[in-house]
């Protein structure tokens, strides 16, 4: 799916009035005069907002995407970027790849380890309804439905929302969380995986989301780590098109805590059980959290997992 934006690629699109032509720079086919420049960083409202990096894009040859940092969060996003309009219309309407149907082997040795976790930091009394916000192509759903949660998706893509019903027999809500249909819906345990990285408004969304969770729920929120070490290695390696914000473990642990919930754990080192074949081999959570703790203290770090509890 093509997003890419750049303020660099330019083009004579209309006339002036001495009979030449004015030149307006373009963003993956949007005038740049149409793009959304951020003043202020969404996560934290700061309004220091300095250069970090600027990278090709992946979709869109010849073309730039630039991004910044808030001196504040430390929260890097993507500045400017397409208007809203533009990616709601993007995610929604095509059809997938069949490739983007097909549940991968080892993000389902993930998907599985991570709901032995979920299923550890249960609250006490907690029930086992369970909401995948931002489902894809439901993997995590079949992981959780295998061990007894009763399982819900919400997706925007109107094809993949489709799949998951008719492929895996999961309820999958197709829209926007904010949508009036669904706001009686309520669970007990939420998750999103890869997810916040995308959207336009993480602090609201995630306002919102929880006006679904019932107390004491749990939340799991994986994203792109900007510490990660090829990240660190080569600066703006782990940049893409698609994504408008890259985290910290700091800065996400900070959105979700104003929001008011109990930070009970923060993941960032490396995954060793990535590597295994199946979900059926993954070692005691225990010993892989002793691992992982291990490698990030290396600053070995890959993905970005948080779990809270609403207080």
């Amino acid at each position: 799916m093509s997003d890419g934006a750049s303020p660099q690629r330019q083009g004579k699109v209309g006339a002036d009035k001495a009979g030449g032509y004015v030149e307006t720079r373009l963003s993956a086919g949007v005038l740049a005069s149409n793009l959304e420049y951020l003043h202020r960083c969404p996560i934290c409202h700061g309004d220091d907002l300095r250069h970090y990096v600027r990278v090709p894009s992946l979709f869109n040859e010849g073309e730039f995407i630039r991004y910044e940092r808030c001196r504040d969060c430390r929260t890097v996003i993507r500045n400017p970027r397409l208007p809203p309009e533009y990616r709601l219309a993007r995610y929604e309407e095509p059809e997938m790849p069949p490739e983007a149907k097909q549940l991968n082997a080892k993000s389902q040795v993930h998907y599985a380890y991570m709901m032995r976790q979920v299923e550890r930091l249960l609250p006490e009394g907690c029930g086992r309804r369970l909401f995948d916000f931002g489902c894809g192509a439901g993997g995590f759903l079949v992981e959780a439905k295998k061990v007894g949660f009763e399982v819900m998706g919400l997706e925007l893509s109107k094809d993949l929302a489709q799949h998951v019903e008719q492929v895996h027999g999961i309820p999958v809500f197709q829209g926007l969380v904010d949508d009036p249909s669904f706001a009686d819906e309520t669970f007990d345990v939420i998750i999103s995986s890869q997810v916040f990285e995308h959207l336009l408004d993480p602090r609201g969304t995630l306002e919102e989301v929880k006006t679904h969770l019932r107390r004491p729920g749990l939340l799991l929120i994986e994203v792109p780590n900007l510490y990660d070490i090829r990240e660190r290695l080569h600066k703006g390696r782990m940049m893409d098109d698609s994504h408008l914000f890259y985290f910290t473990a700091r800065s996400l642990a900070r959105m979700v805590r104003e929001q008011g919930f109990e930070i009970l754990k923060v993941q960032e080192g490396l995954r060793p059980y990535r590597f295994l074949r199946n979900a059926d081999q993954t070692p005691a959570p225990g010993l892989m959290e002793l691992g992982a703790s291990l490698l990030s203290l290396c600053q070995i770090k890959t993905g970005l997992t948080l779990f809270a509890r609403w207080r």
